[in-house]
């Protein structure tokens, strides 16, 4: 809320043009949001190391990496006086952006694929395990009714297919509006809380190709950003 709070007012007095980017504080603002942006490169150092001493859990430093991942933007936008200019600190501009904007949608995928957003990777078969639980509960009490657990089987098969989203949603809700399961949920909650576990399988693997797929792209944009960086602070400062 703060940083758009101050976003809003930044934008609303850029043509009072309180700050000038080559002296004084609006100079100071692009040399801090320079470094912000240089010190999110430790946060991926840090994940490829295993020492949790000195160095301190993993969460702390992700909490760091995205406060400086919204700071530092916010400096540079200050700096620029939320406006192109050249063409080099244009590109600069708009690579910082598109990599605060990456960054934010990175943000939204990682809870899906971790335990809470400071917590420890969840794996497909972390996923899977609650399947297993939630069928031998049904197969504990599932007596005679061979046809059910076959459908249940194909159902647990759909979830593992790719695509199999539309086809498990589909399936599921044929099955317990046939069993009327929706109308005796007492009963058949076990049935329920099955086809749910298998839904957050195929969602789970959803997210976890789309963070694969964000990574990606998000890795490239960085080598962009700090590439127009470099060649911006050298054009202004030699030429």
């Amino acid at each position: 809320m703060a940083w758009w709070g101050t976003f809003a007012w930044g934008w609303n007095v850029r043509e009072e043009r309180y700050l000038n980017a080559e002296f004084g504080p609006g100079y100071a603002l692009g040399i801090v949001g320079l470094t912000c942006m240089s010190l999110l490169l430790l946060y991926s150092v840090r994940k490829r190391l295993l020492l949790e001493q000195p160095l301190g859990p993993l969460r702390r430093w992700l909490s760091v990496h995205m406060f400086l991942g919204l700071f530092g933007p916010l400096c540079i936008l200050f700096h620029a006086n939320f406006r192109l200019g050249s063409l080099n600190s244009s590109v600069s501009l708009v690579s910082m952006l598109l990599v605060a904007a990456s960054g934010v949608f990175g943000r939204m995928l990682y809870p899906h694929i971790h335990v809470g957003l400071m917590g420890q990777k969840t794996t497909l078969r972390q996923v899977r395990d609650e399947v297993e639980v939630e069928r031998h509960a049904f197969d504990d009490g599932a007596g005679e009714d061979s046809e059910l657990a076959g459908e249940l089987r194909e159902l647990e098969q759909l979830a593992l297919r790719d695509g199999g989203i539309l086809r498990l949603e589909g399936a599921a809700r044929t099955m317990l509006r046939r069993r009327g399961a929706f109308r005796r949920r007492e009963r058949d909650a076990t049935i329920v809380r099955f086809v749910d576990a298998l839904r957050g399988v195929v969602r789970f693997r959803i997210y976890e190709r789309l963070f694969a797929l964000w990574h990606a792209v998000h890795l490239p944009l960085c080598f962009l950003l700090f590439g127009a960086a470099a060649v911006h602070v050298v054009a202004v400062h030699l030429y």
